[in-house]
């Protein structure tokens, strides 16, 4: 009697199994509802929100913090951009280009290539995961999107449509979408005449030893793979600037052209021409500036990347020679998601402080140029 007392009845455990598989088998019904309903949360929402960057605001934080779980989620995926964007309705000669002719990432440039439309609405994105049976992913975006949502979905937010009884599209203004040309949606327009040919006009030829005056700021960023979206977004924050217009910033992969003809001397030159070199620290810049192994060439196809260690060694002569160990012209960023870790190994890089946080990147560098330029 003893021995059959230490077991509890089979029945029971049959029984017992079943409601738990029942009440799972709700749980799962119960989320999976919830996460379809976000694309009803979101149909209002143009998808420039993903791009509108103000550090210091709650709605701003969420949007970024949105773009950056899509890139990182669909990105750990082999090819999952691709469906992505024939889910969007991007054509396949476009995502081939954005497969063997863009270096950029992606997923980023999927979500720039549909946001061009005026109907390009998150829950056309959020439909794409739901199709694709990406559970995973909308659970990941479902906080920052709620967040979204509810500065906009109220019923006294303004946003309401008196002529059709729907929300009108939310959607941010002056937010920049550079895209190759390949990819762009814009079409140059002809005149049904064509313009007769302007006259030519005599132009005294400016003398060749006069230095050239730019009057345009330049910012130099430097950063390995994973510092990508803190420099898209440093990139953004930059145009968006109305004290300080004009701003040049300078990626590599952005002066792809240019550089092949001579990488090295491109570099110096605007190495030389930029008021501020920016690093982005992030574990795989200090891993690369670390490793660092004349005899191993870097065969990285980001130009960026590939051409860390060459920027860090002038980094290092100028703070060394050029200004007697005076930090003058670098101002690293870490991005927002820096940890312990990188704070505790920046700190064997002298050359590389002051830094800042990217949430503090619009106050400080924008004081730190109008002092250059006092």
């Amino acid at each position: 009697m003893e021995t059959q007392s230490m077991y509890p009845d089979p029945d029971t455990i049959t029984i017992d199994t079943l409601v738990l598989e029942d009440m799972v088998k709700q749980e799962w019904t119960k989320e999976i509802t919830e996460l379809n309903s976000l694309s009803k949360k979101s149909c209002n929402l143009h998808a420039d929100l993903l791009y509108y960057r103000h550090a210091t605001s709650a709605m701003g934080s969420s949007c970024y913090e949105l773009w950056k779980r899509i890139l990182t989620q669909v990105g750990g995926s082999p090819n999952t951009w691709r469906e992505l964007g024939l889910l969007l309705g991007i054509d396949s000669n476009k995502l081939n280009y954005i497969m063997y002719s863009v270096q950029e990432d992606h997923v980023d440039m999927v979500l720039k290539v549909f946001r061009q439309n005026e109907n390009a609405t998150i829950d056309k994105i959020i439909d794409a995961f739901i199709k694709m049976k990406r559970y995973d992913i909308l659970k990941s975006l479902e906080d920052p999107l709620c967040k979204i949502a509810q500065f906009f979905n109220k019923d006294d937010s303004g946003y309401q449509s008196k002529s059709s009884g729907q929300r009108e599209v939310v959607r941010p203004k002056n937010i920049p979408n550079n895209l190759p040309a390949a990819l762009s949606n814009k079409v140059v327009s002809q005149d049904k005449e064509p313009k007769k040919p302007k006259q030519p006009s005599l132009k005294i030829p400016s003398t060749p030893n006069e230095p050239v005056v730019n009057d345009s700021p330049i910012f130099f960023l430097t950063y390995t793979q994973d510092g990508f979206p803190t420099a898209v977004n440093i990139q953004e924050y930059v145009e968006n600037w109305t004290e300080i217009p004009n701003v040049q910033v300078i990626t590599l992969n952005n002066k792809r052209e240019e550089l092949y003809q001579n990488p090295e001397k491109f570099i110096r030159e605007y190495f030389e021409k930029a008021d501020i070199i920016i690093p982005i620290i992030t574990p795989g810049y200090l891993d690369e500036i670390k490793s660092h192994n004349p005899t191993v060439p870097n065969t990285s196809d980001n130009l960026d990347h590939k051409y860390v260690n060459f920027i860090y060694n002038l980094i290092v002569n100028n703070y060394i020679h050029a200004s007697g160990c005076l930090n003058k012209k670098v101002r690293s960023v870490l991005p927002q998601n820096a940890n312990v870790d990188l704070f505790r190994r920046i700190t064997m890089y002298p050359d590389l402080m002051p830094w800042t946080y990217e949430v503090n990147f619009d106050t400080q560098f924008q004081a730190f140029l109008k002092y250059q330029q006092q």
